[in-house]
């Protein structure tokens, strides 16, 4: 179906991996083998991360920080168009194609060790689950016991990065210094059959689980405490123009956020209002229903489908797409392909 170039792969693929170690670098003043040594004598890699980028002020932009930036997109997206080609377009890997796989996986995973975050782990977790099920919609067989096998070891596997990330940051915890918001019980059932597995619980809820809270506490104690807020989340910078506040500092005072992720549903609303949001999903939603009616979705489809996938995710959780450069620079990318194709180019054929 598709022929490769091995010569091609394994350029790619080496390409993919000096950019994740020059990025590594850049960002972190680490090596490979710097980071091996420091993961294997317990030393924090995210505290060395931010230590690193607050003294060579890496979050300042400059012209010398964009090659680095376009470095990660380039790592980026080379792992998610080649997993969509491998996994989804090809009936069959080869050997070889494994290889590459294995290759360019470990570049992209290598930038998120060298920093001590597992934000790459969770992408690729959304992108593997993204893929199993776009595979079983072209099969007609969207569920069936493999699937939920590998699901379950991903998500399983996800979560213990995830927590060994946190604990490798000398983060403990201490129910003692948890706000009454958060409703953790010490006696309740589920800490009294497994500790272990309540403090698991509720560092996931704390990432994952708080900006449903968070939107919970924004409709009863915002937006429907009285007709003048209503109208004012209908509209873009409605409470910033009249109150002086963005959603987001009225929400910091509402609920203990601290550093946790205000979720891309505030931010929304705050920039677009209640009714911007909303054509916002009704346009994702009127794109998605129109490529579901292709016969044969191209990369390009695929590419953009996880993009809205992730972008759902992020709505009542936390803002994925808009803090990363490199993601920043796939949306607009896809954007500018999009417009080109349906408006200048007035085609819609891929």
């Amino acid at each position: 179906m598709l022929k490769t170039n091995k010569l091609v792969l394994l350029t790619i693929a080496g390409t993919s991996l000096i950019f994740s170690v020059a990025v590594v670098n850049y960002y972190t003043g680490q090596t490979p083998t710097s980071v091996i040594e420091n993961l294997t004598n317990n030393v924090s890699l995210y505290y060395e991360y931010q230590n690193y980028f607050q003294e060579q002020q890496r979050n300042v932009f400059t012209i010398t920080k964009i090659p680095f930036i376009l470095m990660i997109f380039i790592v980026k997206i080379i792992l998610l168009y080649s997993y969509i080609v491998f996994f989804i377009k090809k009936e069959k890997t080869s050997l070889f194609e494994k290889i590459y796989l294995l290759l360019i996986t470990c570049s992209f995973i290598y930038i998120g060790v060298g920093r001590g975050t597992s934000f790459e782990f969770f992408e690729l977790l959304i992108l593997i689950i993204f893929i199993l099920f776009s595979t079983k919609k072209k099969s007609g067989n969207l569920m069936n016991v493999k699937s939920l096998v590998i699901g379950l070891l991903l998500s399983s596997l996800a979560v213990y990065i995830f927590i060994s990330g946190i604990n490798a940051r000398g983060v403990e915890f201490d129910p003692s210094i948890i706000r009454a918001d958060v409703n953790y019980d010490p006696q309740g059932w589920l800490p009294t059959i497994s500790s272990s597995l309540a403090v698991i619980v509720f560092r996931l809820y704390a990432y994952f689980g708080f900006g449903f809270f968070y939107i919970s506490i924004y409709l009863t104690e915002t937006w429907f405490a009285s007709i003048n807020n209503f109208f004012m989340g209908l509209f873009p910078w409605g409470y910033e123009l009249i109150l002086g506040n963005s959603v987001q500092d009225i929400m910091g005072r509402l609920v203990d956020v601290g550093v946790k992720w205000h979720p891309d549903f505030s931010v929304l609303i705050n920039d677009l209002g209640y009714v911007g949001m909303l054509m916002i999903c009704l346009f994702i939603g009127l794109f998605c229903g129109y490529s579901a009616r292709f016969d044969e979705k191209t990369p390009i489809v695929e590419l953009t489908n996880y993009v809205i996938l992730l972008q759902m995710i992020s709505l009542p959780v936390g803002n994925f797409l808009f803090t990363s450069s490199a993601n920043q620079l796939i949306v607009f990318s896809l954007l500018i392909y999009w417009i080109w194709k349906i408006f200048i180019n007035r085609r819609f054929v891929i």
